[in-house]
């Protein structure tokens, strides 16, 4: 009887190491398996909500820069830049903050024009606007259509209803800058 116990022992083992490896088995081909029953349908096609601002393919030139006549008081002794243009992402550290502050006005108050979407329609549109030392918006205007005039006319609708916008920094020394932005429509597939 000595000699069965061993024999015993090894079949129990392997008999265990069977047994485990066809539960894992198991459970591993019905964790892979879908879900069959309730199934949850995928949510509709929805606008994704893309405002990409992305540098023009060309900006204007950069203003001269030009000195005050002499004698003109305290600013006549300093250079000053009266307006400068610059693209919303701007990586000058200069521009930055403002930038940032006038990138979420805007897309605080940017949406898909129901109009666009009903019919569909997608593009991006290339707008220039422009901010008086005030933060007050004195000029707009559509640089590349997105070949829709109702996505062209909301983007200028959200750049004014963004207004008005903070003083521009006193640091900057400018009476008007003009920013180039891209407002980009796409409807998810």
């Amino acid at each position: 009887m000595k000699t069965r116990r061993p024999l015993e022992k090894i079949a129990m083992k392997k008999a265990f190491l069977i047994a485990l490896l066809v539960s894992f088995a198991s459970h591993a081909l019905v964790l892979s398996m879908p879900v069959m029953g309730n199934r949850i349908a995928p949510p509709p096609p929805h606008p994704e909500r893309s405002m990409t601002i992305e540098l023009a393919e060309s900006l204007p030139p950069e203003p001269e820069v030009r000195e005050a006549p002499a004698g003109a008081g305290e600013k006549a002794n300093r250079t000053t830049s009266e307006e400068q243009t610059v693209n919303l992402e701007s990586p000058d550290r200069r521009y930055r903050s403002y930038l940032l502050k006038v990138r979420q006005r805007i897309e605080s108050r940017w949406s898909y024009p129901e109009a666009a979407l009903k019919k569909g329609e997608q593009g991006i549109a290339t707008v220039k606007f422009t901010i008086e030392n005030r933060g007050v918006l004195s000029g707009q205007a559509v640089l590349t259509s997105s070949g829709s005039s109702v996505l062209d006319k909301h983007s200028l609708a959200v750049v004014r209803a963004a207004a008005p916008y903070d003083r521009l920094p006193p640091e900057l020394s400018l009476a008007r800058l003009h920013i180039v932005a891209s407002f980009h429509y796409r409807l998810k597939p």
